[in-house]
């Protein structure tokens, strides 16, 4: 019987201390039977398979890969996660759209999905001019009367998503599929691609190394249901179990 659902980021996050890692993973072996864990990536799955075997990361119940545009249950697709993103999607358009857009690069095949449309500037931007090129992006999909979730991540890295998809879409699908409750799930992050989960009705922990696109969303939120953990990576997920309301 799963009584909490841990999603949560895997690079920054989950990985970075192999001590702390060490250390989380004896907690959630001792409580495996009752966590059902998801790993929620913008790597793609071959990718996020391979930090796997590198880190020594846990086997999860499910991988939610491309920043949330893609989902496994055990290894299987789930076809009414499927049919949710296909609602509104206009890849072609949106790629036609972006490709005049200055300082915007296609990102590798590899990091390409049907699902997932990802681009990065040629240089990080500076804190300040994170929001304003966001919202210049979301203007543009509005005048062309097109529809995508806009992730902004590390002030470089661009993805457009099915209106549908994303990191906290994933949180609340798998928490409705499983028959929890808000306070039965447990979301951690520590960048801007992040945020969508870590301001859910939910509990979420932000990583006290998180990116300054992540500080500056919670400064301006502030969700009350998330904690700004003082240990970093693996350890702040340690610091939630620990001192959270959560088993």
């Amino acid at each position: 019987m799963t009584d909490l659902l841990l999603v949560t980021d895997l690079d920054h996050t989950l990985v970075g201390d192999p001590l702390a890692l060490g250390e989380l993973n004896v907690k959630l072996k001792a409580l495996r039977h009752r966590v059902s864990l998801c790993y929620c990536t913008g790597r793609s799955l071959g990718s996020a398979r391979e930090l796997q075997r590198e880190q020594g990361l846990l086997d999860p119940d499910a991988w939610a890969t491309g920043v949330g545009s893609s989902l496994l249950w055990r290894g299987e697709a789930i076809p009414a996660w499927d049919r949710a993103l296909r609602q509104g999607w206009e890849r072609q358009r949106l790629q036609r759209l972006l490709s005049g857009m200055n300082g915007l690069r296609l990102q590798d095949a590899a990091e390409q999905s049907p699902y997932k449309l990802s681009y990065e500037l040629g240089e990080m931007l500076p804190p300040e001019a994170c929001a304003p090129f966001v919202e210049d992006v979301r203007r543009r999909l509005n005048e062309a009367g097109l529809t995508a979730r806009v992730v902004f991540s590390s002030a470089v890295q661009l993805d457009l998503l099915p209106p549908s998809a994303g990191k906290g879409a994933v949180a609340g699908f798998l928490q409705t599929m499983l028959g929890l409750r808000p306070d039965q799930v447990l979301c951690c992050g520590d960048s801007g691609n992040d945020s969508s989960m870590l301001g859910g009705p939910w509990w979420g922990v932000m990583v006290a190394n998180a990116r300054p696109e992540l500080i500056s969303w919670w400064e301006q939120h502030r969700p009350n249901t998330l904690l700004r953990a003082t240990r970093s990576y693996a350890g702040a997920i340690s610091e939630a179990l620990e001192t959270l309301p959560l088993l």
